[in-house]
This record gives C-alpha cells, sequence and structure tokens, in this order.
C-alpha cells in the first residue's frame, strides 16, 4: 500500500518539531542549573572573601561600611559618642529645673545594634535567601540607631516628677440657706508623660550627634493631665470656674480680742454668694458689729483716735476683701477709707 508523500511529510514534520521541543527544553534546563550553580559558587565565592566583613553596598545613614569588620563599625559609632559626652540636657517644667551631663545618661549611637545590623545583612543559612538578598545589596541604606537610659534619665529628674504628680480633686459645692458650706474647684490630676520625653530625648539626641560637638540643650518635660470624675462645671449652675482673685494681710501681734473679732468677721462673710450683675455690700453681709452679735473689745479708729471700742480688727476684715476686690479687677461702686492710714 503506498502511503501519500503528502502524509509521509506531515509526519516527518511532527516528529522533528517533538525532537526540537525536547532539545530545547533539556537545553533549557541546562542553562537553568549552570546558572543556579554559577551563583550559587559566586555567591560562596563572595561570601569567603567578605567572611567576617561587612557586604559591599551596606551603608548607615549614608556612609558605606563595606569591607569593614564589625569592630570597625562598632569602634566609629563609639567615636562619635565620645565627642558628645560633654553635653548637657536640661529639663524644665515650669520653675522645675534639672540638668544632666549626656554621658551620665549613656547617650549616643547604639553601636551595638549598628555594628550587628551591619555585618548579619545578607548573610542567611539559606543560600536561596542570601542569593535573593545578596542581589538587593547594592544601594541599602540603614537608619542610624540611638539609645540612652531610661533608667537613669527617671532616677535623675525623680524629685521634679514627684513635685509635678497630682491626684485630680473632685469639685466640691455645697449651699445653705444662700451661703457656699462646703466649696472647692476640681482640679486636674498631673503625671510626667515618660513615653513623650523619652521620644523627646530621642529626637534631641540625634540633633546632638547631628552637630558632633558638645552643647547644652533644653527640654520641656511633658505632662499628662487626668481629668477629675466631678468637676465645678458639673456641679453648680452659677458659672464659678476659677478663682479671680486673693487678698492677704497677717494679725498675728494682735491682743486676743482682735485677733477673736478678726475671726469671728471671716467666718460671718465666708461663703456668701454673689450672683451675677449683683452689687455686693460688705456692711450688709456682715450685719450689725457690736458686743450685742458677739464682737469683744479691741482698738478701733473712733473720731480720729485709736480707742478700745466692740468688733476692733473688723476693718482688717474688710481691707483684706478689698484686696482681693482689686486683684479680681471687680468694679468698685462704693468705699469708705479709715481715718488714717494704718500699718
Amino acid at each position: 500500500m503506498n502511503i501519500p508523500a503528502k502524509l509521509k511529510f506531515k509526519k516527518l514534520k511532527k516528529a522533528h518539531v517533538k525532537s526540537l521541543l525536547g532539545i530545547t527544553f533539556w537545553f533549557l534546563v541546562g542553562v537553568v542549573i549552570a546558572s543556579f550553580l554559577l551563583a550559587s559558587f559566586s555567591l560562596i565565592l563572595f561570601q569567603k572573601i567578605n567572611k567576617d566583613k561587612v557586604y559591599p553596598g551596606i551603608r548607615i545613614d549614608s556612609i558605606d561600611f563595606g569591607g569593614q569588620t564589625q569592630d570597625q563599625v562598632k569602634n566609629y559609632y563609639l567615636d562619635k559618642n565620645s565627642k558628645i559626652t560633654d553635653s548637657f540636657l536640661t529639663f524644665k517644667y515650669q520653675d522645675q529645673i534639672a540638668t544632666v551631663s549626656a554621658k551620665d545618661l549613656d547617650i549616643g549611637y547604639d553601636e551595638n545594634l549598628l555594628s550587628e545590623q551591619a555585618i548579619s545583612l545578607g548573610r542567611s543559612n539559606d543560600p536561596i535567601t542570601s542569593l535573593i538578598i545578596y542581589s538587593y545589596l547594592n544601594g541599602i541604606n540603614l537608619s542610624p540607631s540611638y539609645r540612652f537610659s531610661a533608667d537613669k534619665l527617671n532616677a535623675d529628674l525623680l524629685s521634679i516628677y514627684n513635685k509635678i504628680q497630682s491626684d485630680p480633686i473632685n469639685a466640691q459645692f455645697q449651699f445653705t440657706n444662700g451661703r457656699v458650706t462646703a466649696f472647692k474647684l476640681s482640679q486636674d490630676g498631673k503625671s510626667v508623660d515618660k513615653d513623650a520625653l523619652a521620644k523627646k530625648v530621642n529626637d534631641e539626641t540625634k540633633v546632638i550627634l547631628s552637630g558632633g560637638k558638645a552643647g547644652n540643650f533644653v527640654i520641656a518635660i511633658p505632662v499628662k493631665l487626668t481629668p477629675p470624675q466631678i468637676t465645678t462645671s458639673s456641679v453648680n449652675n452659677l458659672g464659678i470656674k476659677e478663682l479671680l482673685g486673693t487678698g492677704t494681710s497677717l494679725f498675728q501681734h494682735s491682743i486676743p480680742g482682735r485677733v477673736f473679732n478678726v475671726n469671728l468677721a471671716t467666718s460671718r462673710i465666708n461663703g456668701v454668694l454673689i450672683a451675677p450683675n449683683e452689687i455686693f455690700s460688705f456692711d450688709k453681709a456682715l450685719g450689725d458689729v457690736s458686743s450685742f452679735t458677739g464682737y469683744k473689745q479691741a482698738y478701733i479708729i473712733q473720731n480720729g483716735h485709736t480707742v478700745l471700742g466692740d468688733g476692733g480688727g473688723v476693718c482688717q476684715v474688710s481691707t483684706t476683701f478689698f484686696r482681693a476686690l482689686l486683684n479680681a479687677g471687680l468694679p468698685i461702686v462704693d468705699r469708705t477709707a479709715h481715718a488714717y492710714r494704718v500699718g
């Protein structure tokens, strides 16, 4: 039986293509294996040449450490740290100040971490992983790492911490028959925000090291506020929010009767509520001043002379109260002065 020439040609062509594909496949397999062996050999050779040395292309803060040992990297940063040991950091909160040296706080580059990172990068027990990392080594730039002793910082600033630390105070506001019987403004609690302070020190460390020389640096101590459970605004509806003004005076050398009168008059003024837009009268709030209302005899000013009389010392209460009004900036509608100036 004769096979047509056309059919025979198709069979020969199909067999040729199949053979060509097989050759191509094994050729590619050979190329892959050869490439892998070549790359592995190159990696082994590369690792041997750079044994105990930082791989080429590795930089820290744009400084090339390729070819250097771990100790060399460490010593580089130790030298950098030695240049700023005479720096000082001054920590401030209001009138509280503490100055601490950079040396005392161990401030500087973290030479151990940086040298370990530099020598470790690109090294792995897995040859595939090492090969991939090696192929990306060119151009790797590590960020610098810094250190300081938080324990030493907290120990050096402990006295300031204790002065800042305060618990929140709940507001108290009670009144009976138009007078306050218990009153205290609410107050936020305070504590040092140690996490924020550590960040500030770390940021300042960068500034100190970038300068490369000793200097004095000021850091404001950050404080956290803790609100009380009961605030002033939540316990009264008169708009009382803050202390407006104070007045003070001394009477420790007064005779016993005068001391008694000062305390009595003060107790009768204390706790009086003044509504918004109300005109307050000291005389009206105080009431009658005589032996009938409990006052004792002490020296008073009468007809231009200093004589014994009921309620001596009440004038000191009114004067002290007047000082508080002036310090608060409140308008004075009417006042009557002493007959003459007294100490």
